[in-house]
């Protein structure tokens, strides 16, 4: 044993050794992850983009814009905006922003008794036309073979659900620059897990799915009684229905762009809610990594305040330290490195001292506290 420890040191140790041996396993999952390749030849799929839509007045125009721009068949291509009852004109901006397309399109409204964004996609799902369904957010945009990369990986490996990356961008700051890291790595996660046919997360900002498969796995039933979880419970229904058929767009032309949430406390109602989620997945896996993800920032916020306290840094604490920043700045550079974002690592630091208090926090707070989300409260 080396000196200065204790076996209760070598047993704090353990979760480190496991979270370290996650992640270099995600990182070696990810970089086998082959890249896809776009198709060349005309596309034939008709596809229903549904984008659901709550007090999004400043993010609308963008957004339908990104889309009335993609380089695919307009007579394939159906845009249907389904409004949850936003307070801030959102339904007449995008009417106006689709007005003179060439598309299909629809801007439909939730009924009053009915509301929260899996609603809304399903309403959007039921009065949409395509084939195959791709889902984004109505504050995003996408680059121009978005759609494309879309339907090359439907059409060449006829994939039960599709999944794309997620770039945080357009803000300034610590906390902009902090959440953009974060979300680089999440996107690795991701293309790992799928790419290793264990998935356990998603961005519901961009994924896709074929309509007669939603509908084999009856939708949202099962999972409609939280607010959240349209992406990664979604993910979990048509993974455990069609196991090893989910994929993952591992190229650039498939990213969709994002805005940071502004400010801390939204940033953390954000984490709330996504966090919210967590045991209601079904997914043993799933839980497991959580709660690991969760012991291993708690032990060492611990520790950390501890060692501050009383200016006593153990050789364990150091190398548990050095274990987490290491496999997470691996994992980071990764992330940063495919989305061409390189310029995020300079929040690393500091951005693992917050991650460290921020998941201890949201890991309880999920359990316990309400959190607000678009001007409701859940």
């Amino acid at each position: 044993m080396i000196a200065g420890t204790t076996i209760y040191d070598v047993l704090i140790a353990v979760p480190f050794l496991c979270y370290a041996i996650y992640i270099v396993w995600q990182v070696s999952a990810w970089l086998r992850l082959p890249a896809q390749n776009g198709k060349t030849t005309e596309h034939t799929t008709k596809i229903s983009l549904i984008i659901p839509a709550r007090n999004e007045a400043h993010n609308i125009s963008n957004c339908i814009n990104s889309a009335l721009q993609q380089n695919y068949t307009r007579s394939l291509l159906e845009i249907i905006v389904v409004d949850d009852h936003s307070e801030d004109g959102t339904r007449a901006i995008a009417e106006k922003a689709l007005a003179a397309s060439e598309h299909t399109w629809k801007v439909i409204n939730l009924p009053e008794a009915i509301e929260n964004k899996k609603n809304a996609i399903d309403a959007g799902i039921k009065d949409s036309t395509g084939e195959l369904i791709v889902i984004t957010d109505a504050d995003c945009t996408a680059e121009k073979n978005w759609i494309r990369s879309i339907a090359a990986a439907y059409e060449e490996k006829h994939y039960k659900m599709i999944c794309g990356p997620v770039v945080l961008d357009n803000g300034s700051g610590f906390l902009a620059g902090y959440q953009g890291l974060e979300m680089a790595g999440l996107t690795v996660l991701a293309g790992a897990g799928i790419g290793s046919n264990i998935p356990l997360l998603c961005n519901g900002a961009n994924i896709a799915y074929p309509r007669k498969v939603y509908e084999e796995v009856n939708g949202f039933k099962g999972i409609d009684t939280l607010p959240t979880g349209d992406d990664t419970l979604l993910l979990f229904k048509i993974n455990k229905a069609y196991p090893g058929q989910i994929g993952y767009l591992k190229t650039r032309d498939a990213i969709v762009k994002s805005g940071p949430q502004p400010g801390w406390n939204n940033f953390l109602h954000q984490r709330i809610r996504w966090a919210s989620k967590g045991f209601s997945s079904g997914s043993i896996i799933n839980s497991l990594i959580s709660m690991l993800v969760f012991i291993t920032n708690m032990l060492l916020l611990i520790y950390t305040i501890w060692s501050l306290v009383y200016f006593s840094f153990s050789p364990a604490f150091l190398t548990c330290l050095i274990a987490k920043f290491t496999v997470d700045f691996l994992l980071l550079t990764c992330g940063c490195i495919f989305i061409g974002r390189r310029k995020f690592l300079v929040y690393f630091l500091a951005g693992e001292f917050v991650t460290m208090a921020y998941v201890v926090w949201v890991g309880l707070a999920a359990n316990i506290l309400h959190y607000k989300w678009k001007g409701r409260t859940y």
